[in-house]
């Protein structure tokens, strides 16, 4: 379907009272602000319903911009290894074990996040819409499933600097696949290879520079 065909639906639904979808940051900044409990992964998980990939995406690359110790960065880098691949299989909805469904995120760290991220993907979520989306889709999403399970195995590597801009590159492909926005796609794709020069960069001078001493 064409851009304006998707955005004529839209409105066309929204006039026979179907509701408009909420906004992924106005979901985390539910959970961040108005629940006594810690939500558990899987109460997330059924508040994104089907945008739950993108959604992840947003949420666990974003924790790549609160400042932590390096080894943190192993702990976001495994669930978002996890979230990715099921994406790279093929898989159309996302698929929690009980484990994982049962485990808790602090508000106060989604909030943290929220503070970091909130500002700029309200904008970014106002800007995007179903534009230059490339098909078929059955096929598209697999390979973004293989880019991003390989930047989420470099934010999980526990070296200084290796998680940040990887992060973000999956964050931006999170919302690409959440509003099927091919110009945002092309964001998270340019990030990412720059992502990749330049820690290829920094770890290859300091190699190097290891190298020369002996």
């Amino acid at each position: 379907m064409p851009p304006g065909g998707f955005s004529n639906l839209r409105r066309a639904i929204r006039r026979q009272g179907g509701k408009r979808q909420r906004r992924i940051s106005a979901i985390l900044r539910t959970f961040s602000h108005t629940r006594r409990e810690e939500p558990t992964i899987g109460e997330l998980s059924q508040a994104f319903d089907a945008r739950a990939f993108g959604a992840f995406f947003i949420l666990f690359g974003g924790l790549n911009l609160v400042p932590l110790p390096p080894p943190a960065s192993f702990f976001i880098g495994l669930p978002l290894m996890f979230f990715t691949f099921q994406l790279a299989i093929g898989r159309r909805r996302l698929w929690l074990p009980n484990f994982i469904g049962r485990m808790r995120l602090s508000p106060d760290r989604i909030a943290l996040v929220m503070t970091k991220i909130g500002p700029m993907l309200r904008r970014i979520e106002r800007l995007a819409r179903h534009r230059y989306w490339l098909e078929p889709e059955r096929l598209l999403l697999p390979i973004l499933g293989w880019y991003s399970f390989v930047m989420a195995t470099i934010v999980a590597i526990p070296f200084p600097l290796t998680n940040l801009i990887p992060g973000i590159s999956v964050a931006l492909v999170g919302v690409a696949i959440s509003t099927r926005d091919g110009l945002w796609l092309a964001a998270a794709l340019v990030t990412g290879l720059i992502g990749i020069v330049v820690l290829g960069g920094f770890y290859g001078a300091a190699a190097f520079a290891v190298l020369q001493l002996f």
